[in-house]
């Protein structure tokens, strides 16, 4: 069946077109010319360092610059300064990895939210508890997801926290993957300089939302590029660069690389290629996610912003709730200062295929919809989540 409407922000996003052609080209040129020198020169310098015949047979590598060139193409597509300092890793959760010890290694008592992504909230508490420190959890969730705060008052809510439990430290999630969406400036300038490390998770952000973070309000930002940017392939993304953090930042980032307390083998490569010693090049890495992200960021740049980009979803969004309210499903209604893409529908019907996540993702997929289904908590029944499709398309 096909085509079908792609609404799943759980997953892996759709591949860009681009983003496909340069696969299909990369591929043929690893078959030509494997490991050699050539690929290295290419990884390095681009399109340009291929020999003339293999440029006129792989047209969908023409944009590739080099990776220094894709990170500055990643820092322009986010909004953040061109000199930042950004990682590329292969495993998103090895760069949370990095940021649970960034925040542990100055911050007594680290704030989160209950809209944090489970996983990454997971890392930080295990390495919370490694390094004797607190962790301070602000509930929002539920009141956030029906409608009953709105921005202020959320910003207010996190800072009275702050205050009152005396953190030192802030973890945030700027869109949850529930598609509530935090006014992090606001919150990270309401607690002031008296914040040691600030912590942005932008992985349902980056390319959706549009930024609301500045690097003088975060020490480190987190995104990837293989849902909203259409690169397919798990590629993380870190930027940091916040003067009063950026030397300690790449301190630990030696100690952990060399300790290998973060193991990734793209971090690592990438890292080699940058200080020029390949002997901390590490295991051998899968390369393709470099290629489909460069790729993405072309068919993101020359399509329409993406400010413009979410006013089309939140369109979208309201098109699809109206349409399920008379199917009997419940909206699940963030205030609009903190809604995002993503639109949470909870089953209005008792029958099991409405109650079990997966029987309802089947049953949508087999009328061409691919979507998120949660099972909800406190309750019995279940929640499908959709996060709106491509930018300029209407459903």
């Amino acid at each position: 069946m096909g085509p079908w409407l792609y609404l799943d922000t759980a997953r892996l996003g759709q591949m860009s077109p681009a983003a496909q052609r340069a696969q299909q080209d990369f591929a043929c040129l690893a078959g030509e010319v494997g490991a050699a020198i050539q690929l290295e020169e290419f990884l390095r310098h681009g399109f340009e360092a291929c020999d003339a015949s293999l440029r006129c047979r792989l047209p969908g590598l023409c944009s590739w610059r080099g990776i220094t060139e894709l990170k500055q193409s990643l820092r322009q597509l986010a909004g953040f300064d061109d000199q930042l300092p950004l990682l590329l890793a292969a495993r998103s959760a090895e760069l949370m990895k990095f940021a649970a010890m960034l925040l542990c290694r100055p911050c007594r008592n680290i704030l989160v939210t209950d809209l944090g992504w489970p996983p990454y909230q997971r890392i930080l508490e295990t390495e919370c508890r490694r390094t004797d420190r607190r962790l301070t959890v602000v509930s929002l969730a539920d009141d956030v997801l029906h409608g009953r705060l709105d921005a202020d008052d959320v910003v207010a809510r996190v800072r009275d926290e702050y205050v009152a439990q005396r953190c030192d430290g802030l973890f945030l999630t700027a869109v949850s993957n529930l598609g509530a969406r935090l006014p992090i400036n606001k919150i990270t300038q309401s607690v002031g300089e008296q914040c040691r490390f600030v912590v942005v998770d932008g992985a349902q952000d980056f390319c959706h939302v549009g930024l609301d973070v500045s690097c003088d309000g975060c020490d480190l930002y987190l995104a990837s590029c293989h849902k909203w940017l259409g690169g397919y392939h798990p590629l993380g993304l870190a930027f940091y660069g916040r003067r009063r953090s950026r030397r300690p930042i790449e301190i630990m980032l030696g100690e952990a690389l060399k300790n290998r307390q973060v193991e990734d083998p793209l971090l690592c490569f990438v890292e080699s290629l940058h200080s020029g010693n390949r002997r901390d090049a590490g295991e051998t890495v899968n390369l393709a996610a470099l290629f489909s992200c460069g790729r993405a960021i072309h068919d993101a740049t020359h399509g329409e912003n993406i400010d413009g980009g979410l006013m089309e979803q939140l369109k979208n969004g309201d098109r699809v709730t109206e349409a399920a309210q008379e199917a009997g499903w419940r909206p699940w209604s963030p205030d609009a200062s903190l809604r995002s893409g993503i639109v949470v529908l909870e089953a209005g019907d008792s029958r099991p295929e409405c109650r079990e996540p997966e029987l309802l993702r089947k049953a949508f997929h087999e009328h061409g919809v691919a979507l998120t289904a949660y099972k909800c908590k406190r309750r019995s029944k279940s929640a499908a989540l959709g996060g709106l499709p491509m930018v300029g398309r209407k459903v």
